[in-house]
């Protein structure tokens, strides 16, 4: 018995006639993904050329801000700590407080002391007016006195020149009188003359003789007079150095109310100082911020200048980007910026070119590197740029200090 025979077809052909191979098929459906994958790379190639073209980036950024360090400014106790880490103050909140017994008590001292130099001060200024009238009116006397005086001599030395005239004009009756008893007694003696004639010149010539002692003593009493005058003339001269004194205690009395103005002063600017210090104890917060770092507790001593607890400002903050020389070309102030957050990838943040440091980073570094040491590797620099974040991008105030960025720079605007 014979068995019957089964024909095989190949796979590749049909019923029809004969299959287009798998490799034709394969390069027809490629050709056309190949050839929009090209111009798909070719849009974007072109596109990312243009924007590289027109924009900096960078990585190497960071958010910056100002912290103030907030320290003791005066040594003592803390009595009262009103806030926490992480908590939002206005500029003027309280924050802790300091013992401030002493300080009071200080005031008080200071208070005392400019009181009483306030006082003194009055007392010496009153005593310069007072010193002065007292002064004037010595003066004033002893010129009066001494103007008296004067007058007097001159009266005195009128009445001597007056005497001494008497005197003379006596003197020549006395001479007169003398030649004339003389001549009568000769006479007498030759009986030319009666007795009585002789008696009337004996008479004249005591007489004018009597003149003479009157004239002279007028003379004397004149003399005096001068004398006496002379004497309330230098009297007077003594008084009115004294009042000369006088006025150099009046400006002792100034130079004495000038010192008590000026420790008045000096006492008053250490009640203020007192007052100052005082005021120190109420610690309060310098700026609007948020407290960070607080290292001080209820209890503690802290001494002057302790560090108590850091603010950081949230309200204006800024960017430092890092960019390589290479791509400071055409950076400019003014220049928008697109900033983006890795904290917040689905959120953009905006800002301008504010400031391009006037030195590389490495410049400024604490120990800056020497390249004349003979071991030069050049080094693409970096230069830190500030850039200035709108607010308005940032209306939550969600950014915080030390935050890593992304920063793009459009510089195709001048």
């Amino acid at each position: 018995m014979m068995r019957e025979a089964t024909i095989t077809r190949p796979a590749t052909e049909s019923g029809n006639g004969p299959s287009t191979p798998p490799s034709g098929r394969r390069r027809r459906i490629l050709i056309p993904i190949i050839t929009i994958v090209v111009i798909v790379g070719l849009i974007f190639g072109i596109r990312y050329l243009i924007f590289s073209a027109h924009h900096v980036s960078s990585d190497d950024a960071q958010i910056n801000g100002d912290v103030t360090t907030v320290g003791a400014r005066v040594k003592g106790q803390i009595m009262a700590v009103n806030v926490g880490d992480n908590q939002y103050v206005r500029k003027g909140q309280v924050l802790a407080r300091i013992d401030p017994r002493d300080f009071a008590v200080a005031v008080e001292q200071a208070q005392a002391a400019y009181q009483q130099a306030v006082s003194a001060q009055r007392a010496a200024q009153l005593g310069v007016p007072q010193q002065a009238e007292i002064t004037a009116a010595q003066s004033a006397g002893a010129q009066a006195q001494i103007g008296q005086a004067q007058a007097r001599v001159a009266q005195a030395q009128h009445q001597v020149s007056a005497a001494t005239a008497q005197a003379q004009a006596a003197q020549a009756q006395l001479d007169k009188a003398n030649q004339d008893y003389r001549r009568a007694q000769t006479l007498a003696n030759e009986g030319a003359i009666p007795q009585s004639q002789l008696d009337a010149a004996r008479a004249a010539y005591a007489a004018a003789l009597a003149g003479l002692d009157a004239a002279q003593q007028l003379v004397q009493q004149a003399a005096a007079g001068v004398e006496q005058a002379q004497a309330e003339v230098a009297a007077g001269g003594a008084q009115l150095q004294q009042a000369q004194t006088g006025s150099q205690s009046t400006q002792i009395k100034q130079s004495q109310a000038a010192t008590s103005t000026a420790q008045a002063k000096a006492v008053a600017a250490a009640l203020q100082a007192a007052k100052l210090q005082l005021s120190y104890t109420t610690v309060t917060a310098p700026i609007d911020g948020i407290v960070s770092k607080k290292s001080v507790n209820v209890g503690d001593t802290v001494a002057v200048g302790q560090p108590l607890m850091a603010i950081a400002d949230q309200q204006r903050l800024w960017v430092t980007a890092n960019l390589k020389e290479t791509e400071l070309t055409k950076v400019r102030v003014g220049q928008p910026v697109a900033i983006h957050v890795d904290a917040y990838p689905k959120q953009s943040f905006s800002g301008s070119v504010q400031s391009i440091a006037p030195a590389t980073g490495a410049t400024f570094a604490l120990i800056p590197p020497d390249n004349a040491t003979g071991n030069f590797t050049k080094v693409v620099q970096r230069v830190p740029v500030r850039i200035a974040i709108d607010s308005s991008s940032d209306p939550q105030h969600v950014l915080r200090q030390g935050l890593s960025v992304e920063v793009t720079i459009d510089t195709s605007k001048d």
